[in-house]
Parts: structure tokens; C-alpha cells; sequence
């Protein structure tokens, strides 16, 4: 599957998503999903930072859109909100990305995380822009 393929090259590139350790579990035209192993220094105080769920909420609302639009175009995110809804306090988290409407040049997507017993732990929505890549214009 392409996507894949499109996320794995990606995974390699982006040192904060590596620095996180997410990890891609699987990945269609448009969707995401990828997980992020507990790491004790992501509690804050006795539950995972509300920063940690946020950063794999934005990381697969973008990598949904990218597997639309890489390598042509990359993306930023524009305005994301989030709504926790249960706190962790133990065990990974996973994010599914799905694009809910591609633009010419906005993207809306949509986030959800879960935790180790699937419940649903904090939703998200996502504007994001549709970019020239970087690496396209050296």
C-alpha cells in the first residue's frame, strides 16, 4: 500500500514524531493510525500531559492529509482543537487521522485518540494548509 510506504519515508524525516517514538500502524488514502508507547516522562502530574495526547492528535490529522498530497505537497496545521475527555494515567496511546474534506488549499480533518482498553480518551478537529514541499524546492 502506497500510503504506507508515503508515512514510513515521512516517519524518517520528522525528529519530533521520532523523538516521541509514534509509531504507524496502518494508513489508507485519506486515514491514519499510529500509536504512542507510555514513556514515565510523559506524566504530568500523575497522568499523561494533555501536550502528548495533543501532539499525536496533530501528528495524524497531518499525516492523514499527507498521504493525500506527499510528496507534491506538504502541510501545517492552521487552527486544531481538542476536547480531553478521560485522562491516562498508564500504557500507549493511539491516534486515528482521517481527512473529513480536502480543499484546494484548506484541509479539515478530524482526530481521535484511545487508550490501552480503547476508550476514547480526548477528539479533535483540524484546519489544515495545503503547502509546496520543502524538500521539492531545493
Amino acid at each position: 500500500m502506497k500510503e504506507l510506504q508515503i508515512l514510513r519515508e515521512l516517519l524518517n524525516d520528522q525528529p519530533l514524531v521520532k523523538w516521541l517514538g509514534i509509531e504507524l500502524l496502518d494508513a489508507g488514502s485519506g486515514w491514519v493510525k499510529e500509536r504512542l508507547p507510555f514513556r514515565p516522562e510523559f506524566l504530568q502530574p500523575g497522568v499523561i500531559h494533555g501536550g502528548i495526547i495533543y501532539a499525536l492528535a496533530d501528528t495524524v490529522a497531518a499525516h492523514a492529509l499527507l498521504t493525500r498530497v506527499y510528496p507534491d505537497q506538504w502541510c501545517a496545521t492552521v487552527e486544531q482543537k481538542i476536547n480531553f475527555l478521560r485522562p491516562v494515567a498508564e500504557g500507549a496511546i493511539v491516534g486515528h487521522g482521517r481527512v473529513v474534506h480536502l480543499g484546494n488549499r484548506i484541509v479539515y480533518a478530524e482526530a481521535e485518540v484511545f487508550d490501552a482498553s480503547d476508550q476514547l480518551v480526548a477528539k479533535s478537529t483540524a484546519t489544515l494548509m495545503r503547502l509546496a514541499n520543502p524538500s521539492r524546492l531545493q
